[in-house]
C-alpha cells in the first residue's frame, strides 16, 4: 500500500504544471533596487515622459498587457528577467 502511495506522489509530482515567473524591477526612479516576482503571462515594463530626460522618474514594473504610451508617454515593454 505505501509502495503504490508513494508511486502515485512521484507521478503527481512529475506531471504538475511547473509555476513559471518572471523576475521584473518594480520602482519609480532610476536606482532601483525592488524586485517582483510577476506571473508568466506578464511583462516587465519601463514608463517615462519626454519632459523627463534623465528618467529621474522611471516607473518600472510588471504590466498585464501592452498598451500604447498616452500623449507624451514613452514605453518600453520586454519578457526577459531583470531586463527592465
Amino acid at each position: 500500500m505505501k509502495t503504490l502511495l508513494l508511486a502515485l506522489v512521484v507521478v503527481a509530482f512529475v506531471y504538475l504544471e511547473p509555476g513559471y515567473t518572471i523576475i521584473c524591477r518594480s520602482c519609480t526612479g532610476p536606482i532601483c533596487r525592488t524586485f517582483k516576482n510577476c506571473s508568466d503571462a506578464q511583462a516587465c515594463y519601463q514608463m517615462w515622459t519626454d519632459a523627463d530626460v534623465l528618467k529621474l522618474k522611471l516607473v518600472r514594473g510588471c504590466a498585464d498587457t501592452c498598451s500604447f504610451p498616452g500623449p507624451g508617454e514613452k514605453r518600453l515593454y520586454c519578457s526577459t528577467d531583470n531586463c527592465n
